[in-house]
């Protein structure tokens, strides 16, 4: 039996529903009948869109993915524009502070090196730059790293120098070769100009250039270079004749070059004596200074019969300077004994310069007979020449707000040139160490040669004691006092002359106890020596070591206040960042 149907009511939206088109009509999606396990594995050719979060970190990122990794949103390009442009302006800034402020402290030390060190005011900027520094590194305390003065930096920097002064082209505009093309020196080739189109502020800072640069050869003999000349070695690192064995170079150094590769760090230092003496120009104290400084040179170096005839050299040099037409009434160029007879006027400091070198040189060497004569004579020289009082006065500076800054703003004014030697001589109270040490040569050539004259023993012990005093005198005087150099080197002349008084006493002492001991060991003689004189022999050794302790602790007191002085100054340089 077939059961009724009955009609079921619709909804009136569901009628409009029918009539859809079968692609309209709500299905379940696709990939929800899937197994679950089946989402695990991507189609990279499926046009249906994929869902990232669905697949593992491992699979490839689409060309849309990776443009959404690197990219940049608005607010973030904008960040990194105001960052670049305040980077970019403060890095400008600090950049030309920076700069700035180096130009500035370059100016101030340059300032300072050139109040401290004056060049010529005609030289260009850059040579008178390179002869501040020259001068500059030749302090010990401004070597902050070696504490001693850097010679091959000295050298450097003065040869920059003199190869500037001595190009046409540039600062050596005037300078001329000599006549017949300038004065061959054997070893050395061409040597000296002529310098009579310069000034003489232009010569004086040339001299000191030549001056500079034959110290600093000095201190690098043997040492060589690189052809760059960046590093320095020593002679004990170089294999030469006297150095078959040369050590090792330290850890951190470069190692030496090659043979082939090596120069000498600096020209020989006649080369630059050489060139001051045979200069057209130089004033005869100048040319003087260099003769007696290569003569010291060649003494240094164990040549002592060149180192005579140089010496002998410098002495014609002072010779040729003299007022007078007949030199042999004023000095005797074969001995280098002044003339008693010779008018004051006659006499100048370049012959007594000279000629206390060429005495104290044989002296040294074993002459001293020929040496005391010359010593005698100097002495008279100075003793007898017109005295003159140099008031210590220093120039009055003005102290106002107005005068300081014009003094600071202004260029120091270059110092006047030395006097050149040929003037008459004059005895100043500054020239009293030069007498103290005269006598102190005196004294004790005289006790050294006496033998067992006793008088001549009694006058040089008294020479001695004179010059001691005279060198205490000194120091008392306002001149010296208010020089450290002059005092200074009073104190040093005082200690020599302690020295010698104490080592005369001490010799005195033991040969007097060696006859007082030979007394007392008995026999005919020792029985006359006690009848005579036993007591004046004891007397005598009590004299002379109570006369010796005296002189003892006199130089061992001297020595303890020059040490603290030297300690003391020493402490001040380097408190101070410049020295100069």
């Amino acid at each position: 039996m077939r059961l009724a149907a009955s009609r079921i009511q619709l909804p009136r939206g569901a009628a409009k529903l029918s009539n859809a088109r079968p692609s309209d009509c709500p299905c379940p999606r696709q990939f929800s009948f899937k197994h679950p396990r089946q989402f695990l594995v991507a189609y990279q050719g499926s046009p249906r869109p994929q869902l990232p979060f669905l697949y593992p970190s491992g699979q490839h990122l689409s060309n849309g993915q990776l443009l959404r990794l690197f990219s940049i949103s608005a607010n973030h390009k904008k960040f990194i524009k105001e960052t670049a442009k305040l980077s970019v302006r403060y890095s400008l800034l600090i950049f030309l502070l920076t700069s700035c402020f180096s130009i500035a402290s370059l100016g101030i030390l340059s300032e300072q090196q050139e109040r401290a060190f004056p060049s010529p005011h005609e030289w260009s900027l850059i040579t008178r730059f390179r002869f501040r520094r020259g001068k500059w590194w030749q302090v010990p305390e401004n070597n902050e790293e070696e504490g001693f003065p850097n010679w091959a930096r000295v050298y450097s920097e003065l040869q920059y120098a003199l190869n500037r002064l001595e190009n046409p082209d540039k600062d050596g505009a005037g300078l001329a070769e000599q006549e017949e093309g300038g004065i061959l020196v054997p070893g050395v080739g061409k040597a000296g100009f002529d310098l009579t189109a310069k000034s003489e502020e232009w010569r004086q800072g040339y001299y000191e250039v030549l001056m500079g640069m034959a110290s600093a050869a000095e201190r690098l003999d043997g040492w060589v270079t690189d052809k760059w000349r960046r590093n320095v070695w020593a002679p004990e690192f170089v294999e030469s004749a006297s150095n078959p064995r040369p050590k090792a170079v330290l850890p951190g150094m470069p190692e030496l070059p090659d043979e082939e590769h090596r120069v000498p760090a600096a020209d020989a230092p006649e080369t630059f004596y050489l060139k001051v003496i045979t200069s057209k120009g130089f004033t005869t104290y100048q040319r003087l200074s260099a003769a007696l400084g290569y003569a010291d040179w060649l003494n240094f170096r164990k040549l002592p019969d060149s180192a005579e005839e140089m010496y002998r050299w410098a002495l014609d040099i002072a010779i040729a300077g003299l007022p007078t037409p007949e030199p042999s009434t004023v000095i005797d160029r074969s001995t280098g004994i002044l003339s008693s007879t010779a008018p004051k006027e006659s006499i100048t400091p370049n012959i007594v310069y000279a000629a206390t070198n060429l005495a104290t040189f044989m002296a040294g060497n074993g002459k001293v007979a020929s040496a005391l004569p010359v010593f005698v004579s100097l002495l008279r020289a100075r003793l007898n020449a017109d005295s003159v009082r140099i008031p210590a006065l220093s120039p009055q500076k003005d102290a106002s707000l107005v005068g300081t800054l014009i003094s600071l703003l202004s260029e120091p004014d270059y110092p006047p040139v030395p006097p050149t030697g040929d003037e008459p001589l004059l005895r100043g109270e500054t020239d009293r160490c030069e007498e103290a040490a005269l006598k102190n040569y005196i004294g004790e050539i005289l006790f050294a040669t006496a033998g067992s004259s006793s008088t001549q023993r009694q006058q040089g012990l008294s020479w001695v004691r004179d010059g001691v005093s005279t060198s205490k005198l000194a120091q008392s005087l306002d001149p010296i006092k208010s020089n450290d150099a002059l005092r200074k080197k009073c104190e040093q002349c005082e200690e020599v002359g302690l020295e010698s008084w104490g080592k005369i006493m001490t010799y005195l002492a033991a040969e007097a106890r060696e006859k007082k001991e030979g007394a007392d060991k008995g026999g005919l003689s020792s029985l006359l020596w006690k009848i005579s004189g036993s007591k004046g022999l004891e007397e005598d050794v009590e004299s002379f070591e109570g006369e010796s302790e005296g002189v003892m602790l006199r130089l061992n007191k001297l020595r303890s206040r020059m040490l603290k002085e030297e300690y003391d100054e020493m402490d001040r340089k380097f408190a101070r960042t410049f020295v100069f």
